[in-house]
C-alpha cells in the first residue's frame, strides 16, 4: 500500500477532522463511478489513518521505524551521559511518535 498520508495529501500530524476532509475532497475527485480503482486507494488510505489510533498504529507497524540514535539525540544532546531512565526512553518515544 502507498503511504496513506500521501495518498490524502496531509501530513502525519494531521487531525481527524483535517483527514476527514481530505478525504471527502479526493473522493469528490475521484468518485468511484469514474476512477474506481484511484477511489478504492483512497478509502484504503482513509481506513488506514482515520484515527488517532489508526494513525498510529500505522506508524508502527507500517512505517520504517526510527533509528534509535535519532530517538535518543535529544536526550543525549541535553548532556545525558547515564543510561536514561524508563521515564526518559517513554518520553522519546512519545516524541518520536508526535504523541507530547
Amino acid at each position: 500500500m502507498k503511504n496513506p498520508f500521501a495518498v490524502l495529501q496531509v501530513t502525519e500530524t494531521a487531525t481527524d477532522e483535517d483527514i476527514q476532509k481530505a478525504y471527502l475532497r479526493q473522493v469528490r475527485e475521484h468518485p468511484p463511478d469514474r476512477a474506481p480503482e484511484r477511489f478504492q486507494e483512497i478509502r484504503r488510505a482513509y481506513e488506514a489513518i482515520k484515527t488517532r489510533r489508526d494513525r498510529l498504529q500505522y506508524q508502527l507497524f507500517h512505517s520504517e521505524p526510527p533509528d534509535i540514535v535519532t530517538l535518543l539525540a535529544p536526550w543525549l544532546e541535553s548532556g545525558g551521559g547515564r543510561r536514561p531512565t524508563e521515564e526518559q526512553f517513554r518520553q522519546v518515544l512519545r516524541w518520536s511518535l508526535g504523541m507530547k
